[in-house]
């Protein structure tokens, strides 16, 4: 039976980078050039952990199977959020680009779809996303630093159906470093803050729910390879970061490419593979 974890939670446990099972995993993914597969390894993470939280059927934890508070809890569309997902924008001139082409966000290939090698990808009914998990899954758009600061330090004071308690991505901060010509120490706070946000919130998940108190808040982020190169590693070690670093290339033709992904802080420097095909889907592997 296939896992139901994304790729980035089972290679993350394969390599064990998580020092206890209460600790939070804290990721950097350094994106590929074009941003698509880390972006669409993000999503997938997203979605396995709304989906995993929402569809637990043997958890009786009133975190996992209540509605929170949010309104929607009618007909199964509850709307409460689990994970936040914080998707930077694109920057002014790229939009006026593509106003000119006609483009709009929708047309990114954004995210492909991920599957486990043995599941059938081809299927049009395996690749349905369950709407409950995708409703419980807050995107937000953020134009600048101080929007991802301002949210990461009023998420725990949120409304309780709006506390995202499973995870907090935030994607394209290497974007957001570059457009406002900051520097390492504006970098290193916002991932200070990060990763001081997803501590308090395995604090409230521990005391709104002591039953579920060995899960906790997925945290990641992504970055350009530029700014990842000029953030030193004792800075992300400091803070409780892992590393997977940028997608490489390691065989292709025409139809599909072959990838891997490497985590840094790994003694034995683990890779593990996917493939793209056709520049539409995901498939992964982790042995």
């Amino acid at each position: 039976m296939p896992s139901s974890m994304s790729f980035l939670q089972a290679a993350s446990a394969k390599i064990s980078i998580m020092p206890a099972p209460s600790s939070s995993l804290q990721l950097l993914l350094v994106e590929d050039e074009n941003k698509t597969l880390s972006y669409s390894l993000a999503m997938d993470a997203a979605y396995s952990l709304a989906s995993s939280s929402s569809s637990s059927s043997s958890s009786s934890s009133p975190l996992s199977m209540q509605c929170k508070g949010c309104g929607f809890s009618e007909h199964n569309c509850c709307r409460c959020c689990k994970v936040a997902m914080l998707v930077t924008n694109q920057n002014q001139g790229q939009q006026q680009n593509d106003r000119k082409n006609n483009k709009t966000e929708t047309d990114m290939p954004f995210p492909l779809w991920c599957y486990q090698e043995g599941m059938n990808g081809n299927n049009d009914k395996s690749r349905e996303r369950d709407q409950s998990a995708l409703n419980q899954i807050q995107i937000r758009y953020v134009n600048s630093i101080e929007d991802v600061i301002k949210y990461l330090a009023y998420a725990p004071s949120l409304p309780q159906h709006l506390i995202p308690l499973d995870g907090i991505f935030l994607l394209g901060l290497g974007d957001l470093i570059s457009r406002e010509s900051a520097g390492i120490m504006e970098l290193t706070n916002i991932l200070s803050i990060l990763s001081d946000t997803g501590f308090v919130l395995d604090k409230l998940r521990s005391e709104m729910d002591s039953s579920n108190c060995t899960q906790s808040t997925t945290l990641v982020a992504t970055l350009n390879q530029q700014i990842y190169s000029s953030l030193p590693q004792t800075v992300y070690k400091q803070l409780g970061f892992s590393v997977a670093s940028s997608v490489q290339n390691i065989a292709s033709n025409s139809n599909t490419t072959t990838c891997e992904l490497v985590f840094e802080d790994s003694p034995s420097r683990n890779s593990f593979t996917f493939t793209n095909i056709n520049d539409e889907e995901i498939v992964w592997s982790v042995e």
